[in-house]
């Protein structure tokens, strides 16, 4: 039997793309890596998929680690190619179901909320008015709150509110505002959340990011240090990954004043730089190790019948 060939999706292929093709190859599978933007649906394929490297089969899995920007149609397409796939028996990490839940915060924020796990209080709408009026009414009541782009990641264009007049000089991303209450931390002017990686519902690394500023991101300057978890923060995790179906996905969890553990973000195409650094972990490996079962599974599937 050759040996697996899988895809790997990324508009930009680079340090973590390298990480896995090396994880895999250690275990005899290799990698296509491709740009959804590139795939094309073509009826006069058995399939309709035309995926380059693979225009004479299917991969044997699809790695998904990231979706440009785009239009909606853009997107869309992107996403058909991704529910084609897991509809022709390929596995695909993560699904296009996962990214669905994730991609969208508001989206999160719902299915972690209706499955009962700890969330900021959340509100979404796309009118200016309503939006006013509650932020003013939290305001009143003494809270902060965060505005986020309702697709973006790396803290990139997070502002909190802490006055009306701020809300009213904001220009919401896309005419929609995505409002969460600002959490408090636990100790005061010590600013820090926790990053949980979780692949296949076990949690393989973590680590603490710190900094000067109450906004995280590694990508923004904060320190990142290994830590451990407790049984709380490792359950919380899990819970949230499997809410918005995801095989793997990077869980941001942060500690209120009042000492409970809280999921800030769910994220199905996690970047896991800063973690390995801070761990020396090789999360590639694990998330390799995650697709050679997929693999195998599918081909003892096929081989059964």
């Amino acid at each position: 039997m050759p040996a697996p060939k899988i895809v790997i999706f990324n508009d930009t292929h680079g340090w973590h793309s390298d990480q896995l093709v090396s994880a895999l190859q250690l275990l005899g599978i290799t990698a296509e890596l491709v740009d959804l933007a590139d795939c094309l649906i073509d009826l006069d394929y058995p399939t309709g998929l035309v995926i380059p490297g693979f225009e004479d089969q299917l991969p044997a899995a699809a790695m998904v680690r990231g979706i440009a920007p785009g239009s909606l149609e853009q997107i869309t397409l992107r996403m058909d190619v991704l529910h084609t796939l897991a509809e022709l028996n390929v596995p695909v990490f993560n699904s296009a179901n996962a990214i669905e839940h994730t991609v969208d915060k508001a989206r999160t924020s719902l299915r972690l909320h209706l499955a009962g796990l700890n969330t900021p209080r959340t509100w979404a709408c796309e009118n200016r008015a309503l939006a006013r009026k509650i932020v003013q009414q939290q305001l009143v009541k003494g809270a902060s709150l965060v505005i986020k782009p309702l697709f973006g990641c790396q803290g990139k264009g997070i502002e909190k509110i802490t006055s009306i007049n701020q809300f009213d000089d904001l220009e919401a991303v896309g005419d929609t505002f995505y409002l969460q209450k600002y959490v408090t931390p636990f100790e005061e002017g010590q600013w820090q959340d926790w990053r949980l990686m979780v692949v296949d519902n076990q949690v393989c690394a973590a680590m603490s990011r710190r900094s000067q500023h109450w906004i995280t991101n590694f990508a923004q300057g904060a320190e990142c240090f290994a830590t451990t978890v407790t049984t709380e923060m490792e359950q919380l995790a899990i819970k949230a990954t499997h809410i918005v179906q995801a095989d793997y996905a990077g869980v941001d969890l942060i500690r209120d004043h009042h000492g409970k553990y809280t999921v800030l973000e769910v994220n199905s195409v996690p970047a896991w730089k800063g973690l390995q650094q801070a761990t020396g972990i090789g999360v590639a490996t694990h998330l390799a190790q995650a697709l050679a079962t997929r693999i195998h599974s599918d081909q003892l599937d096929h081989a059964n019948n």
